[in-house]
């Protein structure tokens, strides 16, 4: 089986190349080419131009290397639905054999459920859709995908590596006892973290001993900044910014919750999932992946969205029942088992072995 992997330049790149090393291993002669725009070039022309710069590489190696399959990890929004289109279009002139497989990472529900010519074009030029939530699945059927050329999957998770550091209390300056919470994620109001930080003014109201370390960056990064400062919780919240995704597990390892209260188009949260893969306790809405894999009181709890009174209860609950985070800590470390890079790749290597069936 011969594969060309288009590899995000940036998000789900360790995902993607987690699953190009594990193909390599089965046997798979694999081939690698950038897929994406990394975020340096703005505007769009410069947009535009890194489009057919990457579609033209990968039409390069497609031809150089007699690829079958073509695995591309994209989105499912109104600015990858142009990108896909062009792409495919290039690799798809004057080739009507090569197997297109297009793995999602989100879709927007609305620009699914639209009539739209390039949707379509999608739709009927590429032979499997890998998605990551059921939810998805039935969109994606619902707007005229056939149901047998989409399939669920789900992104690699490495429980190895999460080591808990005994002298991390210490580092931060923590006083022992304390609840220590965490939140990974890009900063913008649709992944919670404005519910987030109005939940701690109430454990700070109620004189919770707590603390918040926040990973990532965004565009509300100044505004949540601010609104850390205005509700006096600069002893209590601690925003890191962006650091490396391997570097995170060192934070999944030694916080006790994970919260992300997120109502964002989302399939498969990596942050929830690394969470499982750390066996820490988790906060979290009910949507997509996460509604598909967690149970509540085994391996999470859910609060909606828009619910900071929620969240703050839900992690008094866990403070004080230490007896239920360690039951979902060990659920969610032989959950994690699910997600191994050997079992996702042997499902998908037999996905791909029927594209040849058909």
């Amino acid at each position: 089986m011969k594969i060309l992997f288009g590899i995000p330049s940036k998000v789900h790149k360790e995902i993607a190349l987690a699953e190009v090393l594990t193909f390599k291993e089965l046997g798979a002669s694999v081939q690698t080419s950038e897929y994406g725009n990394s975020g340096k070039e703005k505007g769009l022309f410069k947009s535009f131009v890194i489009v057919l710069k990457n579609a033209i590489n990968l039409k390069k190696k497609l031809i150089k290397y007699k690829s079958e399959i073509i695995y591309l990890n994209t989105a499912f929004d109104n600015k990858t639905l142009i990108r896909d289109s062009i792409t495919i279009f290039i690799l798809r002139f004057f080739n009507k054999t090569t197997k297109i497989v297009l793995k999602v990472h989100g879709s927007v529900a609305v620009v699914v459920s639209t009539k739209n010519i390039l949707k379509r074009y999608l739709f009927n030029k590429i032979d499997l859709l890998l998605l990551l939530s059921t939810e998805e699945r039935s969109n994606f059927i619902n707007a005229g995908m056939d149901s047998n050329r989409v399939l669920i999957t789900a992104n690699v998770v490495d429980k190895s590596g999460y080591q808990p550091d005994p002298f991390f209390e210490k580092k931060f300056k923590i006083t022992h006892g304390t609840i220590i919470l965490l939140f990974v994620g890009r900063f913008i109001e649709e992944k919670g973290i404005f519910d987030l930080i109005k939940a701690c003014e109430l454990l700070k109201e109620r004189s919770v001993q707590f603390k918040l370390f926040c990973l990532g960056d965004g565009p509300v990064f100044s505004q949540i900044n601010t609104l850390i400062n205005n509700s006096s919780l600069t002893n209590n919240v601690k925003l890191l910014g962006h650091i490396p995704e391997k570097e995170t597990q060192y934070f999944y390892s030694n916080c006790h919750i994970l919260i992300l209260p997120t109502f964002h188009d989302e399939g498969f949260p990596m942050a929830i999932f690394q969470a499982v893969a750390s066996g820490m306790s988790i906060i979290t809405t009910r949507i997509r992946g996460s509604a598909d894999y967690l149970e509540e009181y085994n391996n999470c709890l859910w609060v909606r969205k828009n619910s900071p009174e929620e969240i703050c209860e839900k992690i008094l609950l866990l403070e004080n029942d230490i007896c239920l985070r360690e039951k979902i800590k060990l659920n969610n470390r032989r959950l994690a088992d699910k997600f191994s890079a050997q079992k996702i790749v042997t499902d998908l290597r037999a996905s791909f072995q029927k594209l040849f069936q058909l």
